[in-house]
């Protein structure tokens, strides 16, 4: 299984700022991607947002000033890794621009 893990940092954003801008946008955005049917969890005491699917599991965990990401990917996923990876960084990049 591939995987990737990034820290995107967000300067001046406390961390429930950060999980708010998550939690609020990721059902938009999974719903653009080929993952197939996704399981979120929004956990707002622990400031994380987990999803779940065939395709690809992943962790977004908000902290003072930046958002950790991991992100495993199955073996079908795997072949589109750096696209995948692409569209998560564009989309915070966009989400954390205008918050």
């Amino acid at each position: 299984m591939a995987s990737f893990s990034k820290t995107f940092p967000v300067p001046g954003k406390s961390a429930d700022s950060i999980y708010t801008s998550v939690a609020t946008d990721i059902d938009r955005f999974l719903s653009k991607t080929p993952l197939g049917n996704v399981d979120v969890k929004r956990d707002e005491a622990a400031k994380q947002v987990s999803f779940k699917s065939s395709m690809a599991s992943g962790t977004l965990s908000a902290k003072e000033g930046s958002l950790q990401v991991e992100i495993s990917l199955s073996l079908l996923a795997s072949a589109f890794k750096g696209k995948i990876e692409e569209g998560v960084t564009k989309w915070l990049a966009k989400t954390f621009a205008t918050s």
